[in-house]
């Protein structure tokens, strides 16, 4: 059976891609979110500007990784159980 791969859900402007962050940062200061090795530099690295608004230069690629795959696993709906997995096995252990 293929698998139903779905590409990232990337933002369409600014105001989403600030959303992303946002959020990234919420779930931090909630201690929602634990960083790994390597990942923690990466966001501690994000600025603001006097203003609030994000400064795009101080973003780089694993920090943008991780705001789009938090916003896509908020999102993410479980899909539903298929027959194959509700019906016990026939299979006995040991086999």
């Amino acid at each position: 059976m293929p698998s139903r791969m779905k590409t990232m859900d990337t933002p369409q402007n600014r105001a989403e891609f600030e959303h992303r962050f946002h959020r990234v940062f919420e779930l931090v200061q909630q201690k929602k979110y634990h960083q790994f090795p390597g990942t923690k530099e990466s966001l501690l690295d994000v600025r603001l500007l006097p203003n609030g608004r994000l400064d795009f230069l101080s973003v780089d690629e694993s920090a943008r990784l991780i705001a789009n795959t938090m916003l896509q696993f908020a999102n993410f709906k479980m899909p539903a159980a298929t027959d194959e997995h509700d019906q016990p096995s026939d299979r006995t252990d040991g086999d």
